[in-house]
């Protein structure tokens, strides 16, 4: 794919600009030099009407579908608008709400409940600690009650971070004015989110609703995991990047760090659940040559990994996750505080996990 640096649109528009990569075949740089000086006009005057509504939101939108009418050259140079200060405003926004949560759990907590928390964490976490002694029983006996506790100390509506502060809910609608703009000017543009930095509302919701799981505020490293992780679903089944996700809440609710997504341990992972399928066997060791350990197929796919689940009875991930949090051997993998990477892999109703370090 050739890239290219869209040129500067020759407008009045009192706006400053960034170079911003796209698709070549979407964006066409001939387009800057087709605006007449009646559309120059017409685009000035509009923009000036839409800067004096900066408090009137529906206001600025229908001036903004007007400008989209003139034609791609404004679309461009509105775009890098937003695009420059969605980028500037987001992690802004990010710490903002980050703050505000924190704020929102120690006003709905007390020390007595935080140190509830830490001790339930520690009594979850001490399960796997006891290695081949483990047992179902006590995963059931302990662990569930002391996980469910947890969800109940642990996890915030997103209403009551808002709640904290009244500007929050204005800096969250200006960012979600921001990302409706960018989404117009990318339409008209026929932009798609291959051809851009993705983010959207799925984005912010996303962020919103991860941060508020932890009435502490999750530490700042794990919201960069799980935003990387984002990034690397793109090439993912979604069923298999919901697994993950699914598989992180509960590290996260018990205090771990989440694992980070391996798009290469979700395609040894990916192929050894075909092949079970495929060959009618259900086991850790392949019948097929080149195959035979968890090791061979990491190794195969690239990468490295030094624990593997299987599972057989549901495409759905969770129901994968939740038998393993029952089955003390898969147990343990699963919890294993030194795991960082992870990747899941489905094929018909067989799941494979893998871990790496």
């Amino acid at each position: 794919m050739s890239l290219i640096k869209p040129q500067i649109i020759v407008l009045t528009l009192s706006c400053l600009l960034i170079s911003h990569s796209v698709n070549a075949s979407k964006l066409e740089i001939g387009d800057v030099n087709k605006l007449n000086q009646d559309d120059k006009i017409r685009a000035t005057k509009l923009y000036n009407e839409y800067e004096k509504h900066q408090d009137n939101y529906s206001k600025q939108i229908s001036i903004l579908n007007e400008m989209m009418e003139i034609g791609r050259p404004v679309a461009q140079k509105m775009f890098q608008k937003f695009d420059r200060e969605l980028r500037a405003k987001w992690p802004l926004y990010q710490k903002f709400y980050v703050d505000c949560a924190k704020k929102a759990g120690f006003k709905k907590t007390t020390s007595t409940t935080r140190q509830e928390i830490l001790l339930l964490e520690q009594k979850v976490q001490g399960l796997r600690k006891l290695g081949e002694k483990l047992t179902k029983n006590q995963i059931k006996q302990i662990g569930d009650p002391a996980l469910n506790r947890l969800k109940n100390l642990k996890v915030m509506k997103v209403d009551e971070v808002f709640a904290i502060n009244p500007s929050l809910q204005k800096r969250r609608d200006y960012i979600s004015h921001l990302i409706k703009q960018r989404k117009i000017c990318m339409d008209r543009l026929v932009l798609l989110e291959s051809d851009v930095v993705d983010f959207g509302m799925k984005e912010l919701l996303n962020y919103e609703k991860l941060t508020s799981t932890s009435v502490l505020g999750p530490p700042r490293e794990y919201m960069q995991i799980l935003e990387m992780n984002d990034k690397n679903i793109k090439n993912i089944n979604p069923s298999e990047a919901a697994a993950v996700r699914n598989l992180n809440e509960y590290r996260i609710l018990i205090g771990l760090r989440p694992c980070i997504i391996d798009p290469k341990l979700c395609l040894a992972s990916r192929e050894h659940s075909k092949d079970m399928e495929r060959k009618g066997f259900f086991a850790h060791d392949s019948p097929i040559r080149g195959k035979k350990s968890p090791w061979d197929r990491a190794k195969l796919a690239g990468t490295i990994a030094n624990a593997e689940n299987i599972y057989k009875g549901s495409q759905n991930g969770e129901s994968a996750n939740r038998a393993w949090w029952y089955s003390p051997g898969h147990h343990v993998n699963m919890f294993n505080p030194n795991a960082k990477r992870v990747g899941m892999g489905l094929s018909g109703k067989h799941w494979t996990q893998m871990f790496g370090p």
